[in-house]
């Protein structure tokens, strides 16, 4: 093999290597970032417990509004060369994303901050976000039932 076949090749390993790296720095962030979430999320439904309302919160993995399941995961989009990461939060046809920026900074409403900020102290956005989510999945599983609405059917064209 001569000496640009292997450089070319040494190059592709390189930046696959780039991309797995990155790949495994977002997945890790993104699952690190979601059990944060799940307790917060956790801690808002405690305070709509103590308020009489239908919820299950003994533990951040098994969360429920009115009996329906409030699902918090981590999203990884990665065909290679990029990697997205977030976090979705949902409950009947309520959800929410945390995104995780490429830089590692994350948007929850508000301001960007970084993810040691996050392991400093939770952010006043970061709550407010849990906060406005908990609502909204509450509102539409008051009002649905937590089943999702039928779209209205497409407006039939004019017969010609």
């Amino acid at each position: 093999m001569n000496e640009a076949s292997k450089n070319l090749l040494l190059a592709t390993i390189r930046e696959w290597t780039k991309y797995t790296t990155e790949r495994d720095k977002f997945t890790a962030l993104a699952n690190e970032l979601a059990a944060v979430t799940r307790k917060v999320v956790q801690e808002a439904l405690n305070m709509l417990k103590a308020q009489n309302v239908d919820v299950q919160c003994d533990s951040p993995e098994t969360l429920k509004i009115l009996k329906v399941p409030v699902e918090i995961v981590a999203v990884i989009e990665a065909p290679f060369p990029n990697v997205k990461a977030s976090v979705m939060m949902k409950c009947g046809e309520a959800h929410r994303a945390i995104v995780i920026n490429p830089n590692m900074s994350i948007a929850a409403g508000g301001a960007s901050f970084a993810f040691d900020a996050l392991k400093r102290g939770i952010p006043d956005p970061f709550w407010q976000n849990a906060a406005e989510f908990v609502r909204d999945a509450f509102l539409h599983v008051a009002r649905t039932g937590g089943k999702e609405q039928p779209q209205p059917a497409p407006p039939k064209p004019p017969a010609a």
